[in-house]
């Protein structure tokens, strides 16, 4: 009796699936790749060495296609490097920065709202990995007369998707 390898991997629910899994995750790769040599390669054509070395630090970590494709769709648009690294600061920002504006946000809400209050926020904003998002909410939580305001700027902020 012959074994037929091919009709087995057709065949076979949970090989099949690996190999599928395996083929999206190259893909994904793929276009991770892509992605950050186009930026690199604009990035070249446009900006000083300091500046490129500073794009490829920042994207090199990144595994977020639609954060790269935004940076891409905004750098294209640059002329000033300063601009170049405003918008990095905002796409990627550096490691612990979400952490600590999330904690920013707490130790306001802590002391100045309930438990409950608090538990509510921090519930909402833990998700969230837009730092300039969490800073805006910031910004406008120090300025809220009272709690009854907290969960009306919440679902401003981060509305439920």
């Amino acid at each position: 009796m012959q074994f037929n390898g091919e009709t087995l991997f057709r065949e076979d629910p949970v090989i099949h699936n690996l190999i599928a899994q395996g083929e999206l995750k190259g893909e994904i790769k793929g276009k991770l790749i892509g992605l950050k040599e186009a930026i690199l390669d604009l990035a070249d054509d446009l900006f000083s060495s300091q500046i490129m070395a500073q794009i490829q630090q920042a994207i090199a970590p990144s595994q977020d296609i639609q954060q790269l494709k935004k940076f891409l769709r905004q750098l294209v648009q640059l002329s000033d490097e300063q601009e170049v690294s405003a918008l990095l600061t905002e796409c990627f920002p550096l490691p612990g920065e979400i952490k600590g504006m999330q904690d920013a946000i707490l130790d306001i809400a802590s002391d100045r709202f309930s438990p409950e209050v608090v538990a509510h926020v921090q519930q909402t904003i833990a998700p969230s990995q837009d730092v300039q998002l969490l800073r805006k909410f910031h910004r406008q939580l120090v300025r809220l007369p009272d709690e009854q305001d907290v969960s009306a700027l919440l679902s401003q902020c981060f509305p439920i998707s």
